[in-house]
């Protein structure tokens, strides 16, 4: 029983990490809004882009989009000219994942792939012409030059996080890595995803100079992890004061059994008060402080309140059993 509760405690203890904003940190949390709902793009949104001709009958559509870097390679024929139709028969496709290729004796490549200003590299007996893709949204924004590298981390079954810091602080971009549908993007003033969303995860500390991000790994050794997110840019200024998180206050490490001797009274543990009768025994509250002490520290500290009060449920439990209240 005793085993059960503690592995409960625990597990609830890491969700509040991710889903609650860390204890004290008020301000933020009343800044926090549900992100909204992204509306899936129409086929036509999807596929277009910006066309190039490359040669060899064939065109390559530039795009640069929530799912990252892309570069459509379609068949054109070598009549093609500027301006004409060019949604037709695809021979490949790079993106972040799939980074180069052939086609019609070409050789192709996305470089600079992380960066916020991709160019597509194209070369055909030893000389290599440039095709840059358009700018991220954070690019169009802000600049490349104040724009981080992007770090791709994969979360469970196909989805992936892009995670980026801009100016206005950090950005996660939630994408379904094999059809690349794009979900919730995370910010700083949106720190979480809404309720329902595709994964439990959040910014931590997303006003800090240090933020990172939680996230859960269903299925792994550990069922949660943290990343830094990319650094900024040396020489761009932020457009917010930086504001740390409150860290959560440490659980009690004292063993439930001397709560008692940190009490006001004077009267020994175990002996009778002249005023009062016997002593009581130690309060629910103080177990459950051993309780919580087992908890994670750190990064999901965010959690202990959560904890504290799944563990306070826990030594109930305990003290309806030891008097023999069925449950």
């Amino acid at each position: 029983m005793r085993t059960a509760l503690r592995a409960s405690i625990t597990s609830v203890a890491l969700a509040g990490a991710l889903l609650a904003p860390a204890a004290g940190a008020a301000h933020a949390a009343a800044a926090v809004r549900p992100s909204a709902a992204v509306t899936p793009p129409t086929p036509a949104d999807r596929f277009s882009g910006t066309p190039a001709h490359i040669g060899e009958g064939l065109v390559a559509v530039l795009r640069h989009g929530a799912e990252g870097p892309e570069a459509w390679i379609r068949a054109v024929g070598p009549d093609w000219q500027p301006g004409d139709h060019y949604m037709s028969r695809v021979l490949t496709v790079l993106d972040r994942e799939n980074t180069g290729g052939t086609a019609n004796g070409l050789d192709l490549e996305i470089t600079e792939v992380d960066s916020a200003a991709p160019v597509l590299a194209v070369t055909k007996a030893g000389v290599t012409r440039s095709f840059p893709l358009p700018l991220s949204e954070a690019a169009r924004i802000h600049g490349a030059r104040c724009v981080s590298a992007t770090k791709r981390l994969r979360l469970h079954g196909t989805l992936v996080a892009d995670l980026t810091r801009t100016p206005d602080g950090p950005q996660v971009q939630l994408v379904e890595g094999i059809t690349k549908q794009a979900h919730e993007k995370l910010t700083r003033t949106d720190p979480a995803p809404a309720p329902g969303g595709p994964t439990a995860a959040r910014i931590v500390n997303p006003s800090g100079a240090r933020p990172s991000f939680a996230y859960e790994t269903p299925g792994g050794e550990h069922p949660f992890a943290d990343a830094l997110f990319p650094e900024l840019p040396a020489g761009c200024p932020v457009t917010y004061a930086f504001e740390d998180e409150a860290p959560a206050p440490e659980p009690d490490a004292t063993p439930s059994g001397a709560a008692a001797a940190a009490a006001p009274s004077a009267t020994p543990a175990g002996k009778p008060s002249p005023s009062t009768g016997p002593a009581a025994p130690a309060a629910p509250e103080a177990q459950a402080a051993g309780e919580a002490a087992a908890m994670p520290r750190g990064g999901l500290a965010a959690g202990a309140g959560l904890a504290a009060a799944a563990a306070g449920l826990g030594a109930a439990l305990l003290v309806r059993r030891r008097g023999g209240t069925p449950h």
